[in-house]
């Protein structure tokens, strides 16, 4: 160990302890110095912060109660509360800051300000107030023309009924109609009035809308000069519109006043502002002058601070000179020769610096390395024989190229794979690596790219070519050699010969190919599954009904993954099938999803065991049934038909001869008491009356109504009769072309009055959208197709009275394909769910209360198009989304 006293790192130890030192007096001088200069600028500064931190505040909450008065001045309009709320928090802003302000004209201005504010309040309390008045009377008004209206309209009827003229108090509606359109005219003028206009306009202006109600006064003269009532409503009308009037110029009035005083209070607060920003000047002014006074304060210390740490630079800079030279220059001498010595050869002689400090560890360690230099020699020629032995006798081959291809080095393995007879036959050979051996040149320039980029890589697989030419597989892995300075030597690696694996490797993929080829192209959805139930294979048919491709559902959850079933209706049989490998099969499972026309979608599902290497998984093999299931359902349904037809039949025939006996017997009791008839005069003169009286006694007793109520039930219920006949039968013999937009149009017109007089709402307040397309026309019965459209939107309208705002009925006509036409008739009713769906066309099958209907009305317009007309008549419908019919007939082709 070195003296404490002799190392160089004790003298700079004592050299910076004195330069602390000397750092801490000149310090402690400063602080004393900077104490009482900073006691003064502390004083200066808060008192000036103060003041500008105290004229912001004021300056930021006068201004944000300026920006609030303002947005209250736009919106309290109609708005009490907002304006009671609004106007007591701005009161009591005034008076906070008021308390807070010290200077005496800006203290003095926002006083005025206040009191001036109280007197916007009153005036807009006021404006309100009228406002208020003034929409009343618009209600008050229109209410009263209602009345007018309809004791005009009672009037009318009443006249009408004693045979009267009308056409006066038709056209005392129409004016009524015409006061209502004007005064909503003037209501709409008033709510969208230009307030500021208003504000800024003077005494002498007339209200907006005066010259309206002048002349609208004028107009309803007209009903002061009618008859009782009318005409003291006519009066009561006139003083409302003339109070509606005053109204209104008072309210015109005290926004004027209103606005006087706005701008009263602008000017106010323009002054309080300007005498904030005079405060805010004096502030700035008293900051310019304390901040030149702390300047000065600084200046002087900087100079007595510089001038200190000057001579201290100047003595450490000759210290540290001497200090410099004699224990680092001098000694720094000695070691460059002695290096320099070394780097020309001179391994052996050791290093002399004579010194006991810090340098005599450097001689010590220099001598040592020289003596370890030695012993390295001797043990890097060991080294380099054993890897020439291990180069030579490796199976592997080994190779050195330089970048430009050419090889600098193989070992004997390298020469049999290349196909050359001895090393020097190879290094003689090749010249152009790319060239020569490699069946893609491109290849060789992507792995010295890559080389670059990663300075090594493993694995590089690509096609070589041997002496001979005969192409092979190759796998290299290689990297780069570099000197000391950084610079590139050439390219070392190794290389194995992988044809056989390629092969393999190549036969196996075309095997999964054709295997995947054939899974993809099955009809079926094809899925497997492990025994965690996650998806090991997806087919292309699962892809496309679940719209998840392969690469994302591979892993999944089955649960998860397959969404076109419920899990619920499998997974328990699936875990089943795994767990016993018994194959299981689950028949007509409903989808989740629908077909493109709404209808619902069935599957069959085969599930069978599997075997893996990995353990057990299974299958499933799914076949959409869903055309199977619907035909299944139309051959029941046509047999329903059939059945119901069979019945019809004999219940119409049975029916027509009570039937015919009852309107026989009523035309033939309508003739007996008809007075046109001599027999009838004869006899009731026979019996002391005359036919006259018992006329009139059968009308007195409504026994003529009552005749005509069995005769038009009768009628129905023949109609029933016939419409059950045709249910049991089929012909054309009236079938004739014709357009399916003129039956539309003329059913509409039946419909219209069929359903206001019996289901009692009126037809015309559904909404009805006509989207009609240019078709052929459609050969058909078309008082048959009329019936079966009637019962459509009979069904339609019942649907969406009373359950949707506003009705809506959407009737369209379109071609589907070369010789079909289709009907849709959709409402936005409630919509009925799957079972209702399923049902809605078998016979006798209703939803609405008991005798309010027989159930027949769907399933005759089933049968009259499925089975008279070989149509097709389907329906789509969900719970909340209305329902759809869909009427397809076959065109007439040219």
């Amino acid at each position: 160990m070195l003296s404490e006293a002799l190392s160089i790192k004790s003298r700079l130890k004592r050299f910076f302890l004195t330069l602390l030192v000397s750092f801490g007096l000149i310090a402690l001088g400063l602080f004393y110095t900077l104490s009482g200069v900073r006691a003064n600028i502390d004083r200066i500064v808060e008192e000036r912060l103060q003041q500008v931190v105290n004229n912001s505040h004021d300056s930021r909450d006068f201004g944000l109660l300026n920006s609030r008065l303002k947005v209250f001045s736009k919106t309290f309009y109609g708005d009490d509360a907002f304006l009671e709320m609004e106007g007591q928090a701005l009161q009591n802003r005034f008076r906070v800051l008021q308390s807070r302000i010290e200077d005496v004209r800006t203290a003095s201005l926002l006083l005025q300000l206040e009191r001036a504010f109280d007197e916007y309040l009153r005036h807009c309390r006021w404006a309100n107030t009228l406002l208020n008045w003034r929409t009343d009377q618009d209600d008050d008004i229109n209410d009263l023309l209602v009345l007018i209206q309809e004791v005009i309209a009672e009037k009318t009827i009443e006249v009408a009924l004693q045979g009267g003229d009308v056409h006066y108090l038709e056209q005392l509606i129409l004016l009524i109609s015409g006061y209502r359109e004007t005064l909503l005219e003037i209501a709409k003028h008033n709510a969208e009035e230009n307030k500021a206009k208003l504000l800024t306009g003077k005494v002498a202006d007339l209200p907006p809308e005066n010259q309206e109600l002048v002349q609208l006064r004028l107009r309803m003269q007209t009903l002061t000069a009618s008859e009782p009532p009318i005409n003291k409503l006519g009066h009561h009308l006139l003083s409302r519109v003339q109070y509606y009037q005053y109204l209104m110029r008072l309210y015109q009035l005290e926004m004027i006043q209103l606005g006087e005083q706005g701008r009263l209070l602008d000017n106010l607060a323009g002054q309080i502002l300007t005498a904030m920003d005079e405060s805010d000047k004096q502030a700035a002014a008293a900051a310019i002058s304390a901040r030149q006074g702390i300047r000065s304060n600084i200046h002087l210390l900087l100079t007595l601070a510089l001038s200190f740490l000057t001579l201290l630079a100047v003595a450490f800079w000759l210290s540290h000179r001497r200090l410099f030279k004699q224990h680092i220059q001098a000694p720094m001498e000695l070691v460059s020769e002695r290096l320099k010595a070394f780097q020309q050869g001179d391994h052996s002689s050791p290093m002399r610096l004579g010194r006991s400090d810090e340098w005599s560890e450097i001689e010590s360690i220099f001598n040592r390395m020289l003596s370890d230099l030695r012993n390295s020699v001797s043990a890097l020629r060991d080294s380099e024989q054993r890897y020439r032995e291990i180069f030579t006798n490796s199976l592997e081959a080994i190779f050195r190229i330089s970048i430009s291809g050419e090889v600098l080095e193989v070992n004997p393995a390298a020469v049999k794979v290349f196909g050359y007879t001895s090393r020097e036959e190879a290094l003689l050979s090749i010249s152009d690596m790319a060239s020569q051996h490699y069946a893609d040149p491109a290849d060789r320039r992507a792995m010295i790219r890559q080389l670059y980029r990663d300075q090594k890589h493993h694995n590089f697989e690509c096609r070589l070519l041997r002496k001979n030419k005969e192409p092979f597989w190759a796998s290299v892995s290689n990297h780069l050699v570099r000197n000391e300075k950084g610079e590139i030597l050439y390219i070392e690696g190794a290389l194995q010969d992988i044809s056989l694996r390629k092969a393999a490797q190549e036969s196996l993929s075309k095997l999964q190919a054709y295997l995947q080829n054939i899974i993809d192209s099955m009809p079926s959805l094809l899925i497997g599954i492990d025994d965690g139930l996650k998806v090991t294979l997806w087919n292309r048919r699962v892809e496309q009904e679940s719209g998840l491709a392969a690469q994302k559902a591979i892993g999944m959850p089955l649960a998860e993954a397959f969404q076109l079933l419920d899990p619920d209706c499998y997974l328990a049989k699936l875990r089943d099938t795994l767990a016993t490998k018994q194959p299981a099969r689950l028949l007509k499972l409903a989808g989740r999803r629908t077909t493109e026309k709404g209808q619902p979608r069935y599957f069959d599902m085969l599930i069978y065991p599997v075997l893996l290497k990995e353990g057990s998984g299974g299958m499933i093999h799914l076949d959409d049934i869903s055309e199977r299931v619907r035909l299944e359902e139309m051959m029941v349904r046509s047999e329903k038909m059939q059945s119901v037809g069979s019945l019809a039949s004999g219940l119409a025939h049975e029916i027509n001869n009570p039937l015919a006996a009852i309107l026989q017997n009523v035309q033939v009791l309508n003739h007996r008491l008809s007075p046109e008839l001599d027999k009838n005069r004869k006899v009731a003169e026979e019996l002391g009356s005359s036919i006259e009286l018992i006329a009139e006694y059968c009308d007195l007793r409504g026994c003529n109504k009552m005749l005509q109520a069995i005769a038009t039930a009768g009628q129905r219920a023949a109609k029933i009769v016939e419409n059950m006949q045709s249910f049991s039968r089929r012909g054309d013999s009236s079938f004739v072309s014709g357009s399916m937009a003129d039956l539309l149009e003329r059913t509409l017109e039946l419909a219209s009055s069929d359903y206001d007089m019996r289901y009692h709402f009126a037809f015309h307040k559904i909404r009805i959208v006509r989207e009609y397309e240019a078709v052929p026309n459609v050969y058909c019965e078309p008082s048959q197709i009329q019936q079966v459209i009637l019962s459509l939107l009979k069904n339609a309208a019942q649907a969406v009275s009373g359950h949707s705002d506003p009705p809506c009925i959407s009737l369209r006509i379109f071609a589907t394909g070369k010789d079909q036409v289709c009907l849709q008739v959709e409402d936005n009713g409630p919509g009925m769910d799957g079972e209702t769906v399923s049902k809605v066309f078998d016979p006798f099958y209703s939803t609405r209360e008991v005798g309010s209907g027989t159930g027949l009305g769907l399933s005759i317009a089933y049968f009259i198009i499925s089975q008279n007309h070989q149509g097709q008549l389907s329906v789509a419908s969900e719970v909340g989304k209305g329902t759809c019919f869909d009427l397809v007939l076959k065109a007439v082709t040219c």
